[in-house]
């Protein structure tokens, strides 16, 4: 894994979202800011410590499409620098196979237990945590489903 990378990627961004906190004349979007931040110390702190960081990953990502700043330019600003870091996380995970990404990402567990359990939609959240195309998803669920 390209660790110092991705600690670098995040450390601009977090120096990205600071900047627009503080240019921003926008009341409104300084909480998301706030929320930027606070997601993102998580996912930088596990970086740092080699922990798991899929959940945290598509946290963030959720936090990305579920918040709009009013300053568009300023989202966009953001997003890039976020999907930098993302970029650098794909690039890592380019190779390993499925059972390797699980595990590198802390989510195996939570694999088996869907699997165990049948639970078809929340196995699709977890490999598309993963990084992984649709075809693959679906080839994997059939598999482990049994589906024909």
């Amino acid at each position: 894994m390209n660790k110092d990378a991705q600690i670098t990627a995040l450390a601009d961004f977090i120096a990205e979202v600071q900047r627009l906190n503080a240019e921003t004349h926008e009341a409104e979007d300084r909480s998301i800011y706030a929320m930027y931040l606070s997601n993102v110390a998580i996912v930088l702190s596990k970086v740092i410590r080699e922990e798991p960081i899929g959940d945290d990953v598509s946290s963030m990502e959720k936090l990305f499409g579920n918040t709009w700043l009013k300053d568009q330019q300023a989202y966009r600003e953001a997003y890039s620098n976020w999907d930098r870091f993302k970029g650098l996380l794909v690039q890592s995970l380019q190779g390993m196979t499925v059972n390797e990404r699980l595990f590198g990402l802390g989510l195996l567990d939570q694999f088996d237990d869907a699997v165990a359990r049948g639970d078809e939609p929340l196995l699709r959240a977890i490999l598309y945590k993963c990084f992984l195309e649709q075809d693959n998803v679906e080839t994997i669920i059939n598999k482990h489903l049994k589906k024909k």
